[in-house]
């Protein structure tokens, strides 16, 4: 078994992986998780091997890394053989709780062990895992702990079972026509909802200062939230990176004036307002420093989600800082306002 870069995607294992699971894809039709898991456990090439080897690239890290493509709806790497089974036309796929928990246990348990095995390697001078680099041992752990972050994600949606895809991407319409409706019938609204097209941080933003806020007419674009303190002053709230390239662990408040420019600046760590928090990780048996990781297109919470009451304390500590330059009878109006 070969490998060329740190995914199981750029792998030999990966590649099978994807290889078999393919061949046995119905030609139009829904698909479970646990079907995927169940030809692999079944093929003498393509089975897990155990945990307890620490194999940096296996099948069920290919089929981690198949979920997290099909949530982004990215079928490059998966329908690009003329002629195969394509990924795309599947009408659903699926997966239970059980099975999401299954891939998820796998990929922290084999993370663990070779962290172990690694540090049995050092001993006879053998380094970073047995990776010809230090960057690729780093980055490689760095990719498990994503995919693991991705499934401890799905495993917090609503019900047992997950919808991981439905639909095709796209049809080809004729003019004058919308896909997936016969002539005649009532069209569909083609808009997103507002929701749906914020980005990322918009969003997180939109939940720490979309209701309740200190200050009045907040706006979202991009990484910044913009609102209205007083006549004369306004708020820019956006998220910062600390020491760690791509790991936004802080909010950076900034009051304007309208006429003068910045009159005065605060950060916000999220450490500091929330601690460390507890993780059913085992790799963070001491819990983690809350911060979003971004990773070329992926991007969200690193291990640990916020839950509605920390936004809430994130919030109420941006909120005290506000009230020092905030006109008494302007602090007391959105008092009322948010009551």
């Amino acid at each position: 078994m070969g490998c060329w870069g740190i995914t199981a995607f750029e792998s030999d294992a990966g590649l099978d992986t994807i290889s078999l699971i393919r061949k046995h894809l119905p030609e139009q039709g829904d698909v479970e998780l646990r079907q995927m898991l169940a030809w692999l456990k079944a093929d003498s090439w393509n089975a897990p091997p155990e945990v307890s080897e620490g194999v940096s690239h296996t099948s069920p890290m290919a089929v981690a890394e198949l979920i997290v493509k099909f949530q982004e709806k990215d079928f490059s790497a998966l329908d690009g053989i003329r002629g195969d089974k394509k990924f795309s036309s599947l009408s659903s796929f699926t997966a239970s709780k059980e099975s999401l928990q299954w891939v998820r246990e796998y990929l922290s348990e084999t993370l663990f062990y070779s962290r172990k095995c690694a540090k049995e390697q050092e001993k006879s001078g053998v380094l970073w895992g047995g990776w010809f680099q230090e960057r690729d041992w780093k980055h490689w752990q760095a990719h498990m702990e994503k995919l693991i972050g991705r499934m401890d994600e799905l495993l917090t949606r609503e019900g047992e079972t997950v919808a991981l895809w439905t639909g095709s991407i796209c049809q080809k319409v004729e003019p004058g026509k919308m896909a997936g409706k016969k002539e005649g019938e009532e069209r569909e609204n083609p808009h997103r909802s507002e929701e749906e097209s914020m980005t990322f941080f918009e969003r997180e933003l939109k939940k720490m200062f979309g209701t309740g806020a200190s200050f009045s007419e907040p706006r979202f674009v991009g990484n910044c939230c913009y609102g209205r303190l007083t006549d004369q002053i306004r708020v820019k709230i956006n998220f910062q990176t600390g020491m760690v390239a791509d790991h936004y662990d802080r909010l950076k408040v900034t009051l304007l004036n309208r006429n003068e420019g910045t009159i005065d600046s605060m950060v916000v760590k999220f450490g500091d307002v929330w601690g460390l928090k507890k993780t059913t990780n085992p790799n963070f048996r001491d819990g983690v420093n809350p911060h979003i990781w971004s990773d070329g297109k992926e991007i969200g919470w690193y291990v640990y989600q916020p839950e509605k009451e920390d936004y809430k304390v994130l919030s109420e500590a941006v909120k005290t800082y506000l009230q020092v330059f905030q006109e008494p009878e302007e602090a007391m109006q959105m008092g009322q306002k948010m009551c």
